[in-house]
């Protein structure tokens, strides 16, 4: 089973119907982090979340690609060198000489052995689609090459311009193995999941979602394509 921590399709009905059960404690409360203190929603973090470990889930990663590119070869784990390498290799042509120049040189200066430390060999990943309505996805969608590509250039309006004409925006809704990923927080899918039943139940309160991070590659079979438009969500 696959679970959906943006909607909670695949979740047991019988968590649900505990969610359910105490409703009325999501109602009355707008912080998800005072929610916590009730020992009956912590418990319930902590066991959604155990049930999650045993399952898969979806991750969601944001991007602008090709989408030939991605239906072959799946999301691989990478060097910030290979892909700017990789980058320059097929696209030069695009870009002027002093362009060219530009571009290497802010990559220099921005990605340090401490950017690339953080960043070397890692996919990551949301596990709700909260992203696209705080607007957290959309340099992502609009950028061709992800961070390690458009990050430092962004200001750089000509150059700028050129990335954002580059492939398309696409959802990539990946099946994947949670005991691969590395969160921020403890019992992170139970957490995700029990503040989509809050967001669901009170629309004052605010979603729970984290980045998360796997040094493993996401073959194609596990990867459904959603090409992006003006504000679709997914379903």
């Amino acid at each position: 089973m696959t679970i959906n921590l943006d909607n909670l399709n695949g979740l047991p009905d019988e968590f649900i119907a505990e969610l359910e059960s105490i409703k009325t404690l999501f109602q009355k409360t707008e912080s998800f982090e005072k929610l916590l203190e009730n020992y009956l929603i912590e418990n319930l973090v902590f066991r959604i979340n155990e049930y999650c470990l045993e399952q898969s889930i979806f991750g969601f990663h944001y991007t602008r690609a090709i989408y030939g590119e991605i239906s072959k070869a799946g999301l691989t784990c990478r060097s910030g060198r290979e892909i700017r390498d990789s980058f320059i290799t097929r696209y030069e042509d695009k870009f002027s000489l002093k362009e060219i120049d530009e571009i290497k040189k802010a990559w220099k200066e921005h990605f340090n052995s401490q950017q690339n430390a953080s960043r070397d060999k890692r996919l990551f990943f949301n596990f709700t689609t909260s992203a696209l309505d705080n607007h957290g996805a959309e340099p992502l969608l609009s950028n061709f090459g992800g961070e390690q590509v458009y990050f430092p250039l962004q200001y750089f309006d000509k150059i700028s311009d050129k990335i954002k004409g580059i492939g398309e925006p696409f959802i990539l809704k990946c099946k994947l193995d949670p005991n691969d990923i590395q969160t921020f927080h403890d019992n992170p899918w139970g957490r995700i999941a029990v503040s989509t039943f809050h967001c669901r139940v009170n629309p004052r309160a605010c979603q729970e979602d984290q980045d998360g991070y796997q040094v493993i590659d996401v073959i194609p079979e596990n990867i459904e394509i959603i090409r992006y438009y003006n504000n679709n969500r997914l379903g």
